[in-house]
């Protein structure tokens, strides 16, 4: 079983108590910097881990509450799992509690929880209060339905509940990919005597594995993985969705920014601009204006950057537009990725979205093609929209259709694809078929099973037939694209082909009852040799009914112990035994007679003439006149 892996953060108004309640879970103390421990207010990210009581192994990120610092706070959100919004029982929601929720939801943190931190202070009629007024803050936010969990950090209290509401909650988390491409924002960049450069940062996809060599983005600085550590403990490898530190060889410090990201090389884009589905929030202020310089947050990342508003003349609160930002320095991003926007002064967090995709060029406002193809992009990932699409085997015509992008576009997300082992390219006839390798190995184990079943049910008939099967997987594809997806399949010997027919590599067992009336046929047939008796009645004396005669009959066939010829089955070396005694006469005396294969075979002529056309057919002997010679 795959290890799944999950990261937990904070979010809340400055001084609630969010390390103090990290220490709680985790017995960890996050503030590691002598400011932090003087002030008493956490400045940069800091990190834990915990066992939750299901066996589940947790990363904790603690983010600053202070206003100063939410560049830290945005970085450390990305990739959490779940948010713990942490709240003080005799304060209540903050300033700065409301711009963490503004955040949460522009980032689409899936799941959350609300801790009512320092319950010790107040009584209960005031907890009461308190947390109906929460809940009716929260009403119209990310945390509306979230359960809310009664806590004091300091005194331990509701810990072990706190605990059990994350394990529920996790347990309904999607695992992150493992098996993707490795994508790593780098939060904290140090070096180590000794060691040299070491970055830390949530492992968003992919594995992480001793001696790959990775790209630092942007800037396409090649960089080793010398060692690697998750908890504090090294490890060959890190999978998605964990704390890492990884020890870089060939790169130095000051080559690496906070803010960077740590990739698998030639898979994603690094750009200036980018396209986006933009959000300006219900509680701005102010409209967002076309040209407004901003803070553009992405992951571990802030850069300048000035908006260009693709549908309006200004974007009001509330509202969702496309547009793109031109920013002042390049970023790695991907179609997908959630990002904030806070104006460049003062800073405050005034709406966020989706980017679409790395551009080439500044587009053209108020353009139909163009919001058209925005509109397609916002539909979803470009890939995520390509692997829907391919989840049956779809030509490069098809997808250019239904996709409506252009042949340049649809090849670099293929060849994406294919770098990542995520598509599979083969052909029917001279087209290109393109299939989701994950969707392939689906469809095929759900063949399997259905082939499986039909085996185990008519364990006589060796498989089933091609015709039939596609009616009972439902399939609706072409003929043509039906026999090449199956003899595409039957490449990976998962199943096999036998003319008409697809079979299990492994047969079902035949039940005693079958298997013990195919003996006692088979027995009877060799002691007929060459004379073999009319099926039907000859099956009846082992117990086979007439109905079942044939397909007893066709399983001794398949599996080359008779051979049918005329009306009437033959054991297959009696067969072969008068093949040698015919051909041995043959090259002796040139020629033979259908009364002189009666008396060379012992058979009358009922026999002896259907023998002779067999071995016709079969290119042994040819007829000339009334006799016979070798072919």
């Amino acid at each position: 079983m795959v290890e799944r892996h999950y990261l937990i953060g904070t979010a809340g108004h400055v001084d609630h108590g969010k390390t103090e309640l990290i220490r709680a879970l985790s017995g960890i103390e996050t503030d590691r910097l002598r400011e932090e421990k003087q002030r008493g207010i956490s400045i940069e990210l800091g990190f834990a881990h915990m066992l939750l009581p299901s066996g589940r192994k947790v990363g904790i990120v603690d983010v600053p509450g202070h206003e100063k610092f939410i560049r830290q706070m945005l970085a450390g959100a990305s990739g959490m799992d779940i948010v713990m919004l942490v709240i003080a029982a005799d304060e209540g929601i903050m300033p700065q509690t409301k711009e963490h929720l503004d955040i949460l939801t522009l980032l689409e943190i899936p799941r959350g929880i609300v801790v009512i931190n320092k319950v010790d202070l107040v009584d209960e009629e005031w907890l009461e209060l308190m947390e109906e007024d929460i809940r009716e803050k929260l009403k119209d936010t990310v945390f509306h339905d979230a359960p809310i969990c009664r806590v004091s950090a300091v005194k331990g209290l509701g810990i072990d509940a706190l605990k059990n509401e994350i394990d529920k909650l996790l347990s309904e988390v999607e695992c992150k990919s493992s098996s993707g491409p490795i994508r790593m924002p780098i939060d904290r960049v140090f070096s180590i005597q000794g060691f040299g450069t070491v970055v830390t940062g949530t492992l968003q996809s992919g594995t992480i594995s001793l001696g790959q060599e990775l790209l630092i983005e942007p800037g396409e600085i090649v960089a080793k993985v010398r060692s690697i550590q998750v908890h504090n403990q090294k490890v060959k490898d890190s999978g998605a969705g964990q704390r890492v530190a990884v020890n870089l060889a060939g790169v130095e410090v000051a080559e690496v920014e906070r803010g960077s990201v740590l990739v698998s090389p030639k898979v994603f884009q690094v750009g200036n601009i980018l396209d986006l589905s933009l959000h300006n929030l219900p509680s701005s202020v102010k409209p967002i204006t076309q040209r407004q310089r901003v803070r553009f947050h992405l992951g571990t990342t802030e850069i300048l950057g000035r908006i260009h508003l693709l549908n309006h003349d200004e974007l009001p609160p509330g509202q969702n537009g496309f547009a793109q930002i031109l920013l002042e320095e390049p970023v790695l991003a991907a179609p997908g990725d959630r990002f904030v926007l806070r104006f460049y002064s003062p800073t405050q967090t005034i709406g966020g979205g989706k980017v679409l995709g790395v551009a080439d060029f500044k587009k053209k406002r108020f353009k139909e093609n163009v919001l058209d193809q925005m509109r397609i992009k916002d539909l979803g990932d470009p890939l995520e929209l390509l692997e829907k699409e391919i989840n049956e085997p779809r030509s490069f015509e098809e997808l250019l259709t239904c996709l409506q992008i252009n042949a340049e576009e649809l090849d670099k997300r293929i060849t994406t694809l294919k770098n990542n082992n995520r598509v599979e390219i083969f052909m029917e006839d001279d087209t290109k078929l393109l299939w989701g390798i994950e969707e392939a190995e689906k469809w095929r184990r759900s063949l399997i099973e259905v082939v499986m079943n039909y085996e185990k049910q008519n364990p006589l008939r060796l498989g089933i037939s091609r015709g039939e099967l596609k009616t009972r997987l439902g399939i609706q594809w072409t003929n043509r694209r039906w026999q090449t997806v199956l003899e595409q399949g039957a490449k990976y010997n998962t199943y096999y082909l036998k003319g008409s027919k697809v079979q299990t590599t492994e047969h079902a067992i035949m039940p005693p009852l079958i298997a013990k009336r195919l003996q006692e046929l088979s027995g009877r047939w060799e002691s007929f040799k060459l004379m073999p008796p009319d099926l039907q009645a000859g099956a009846e004396n082992v117990g086979i009914s007439k109905n079942e005669a044939v397909e007893y009959a066709q399983y001794l066939c398949e599996i080359g112990e008779w051979i049918h010829i005329d009306q009437l089955y033959y054991p297959q070396k009696e067969i072969e035994g008068a093949q040698t005694v015919l051909t041995d006469f043959l090259k002796k005396q040139g020629e033979i007679a259908v009364s002189e294969v009666r008396e060379l075979l012992g058979i009358s002529r009922k026999y002896a003439v259907p023998l002779l056309e067999y071995f016709d057919q079969q290119k042994v002997t040819k007829r000339v006149g009334d006799k016979r010679t070798l072919c």
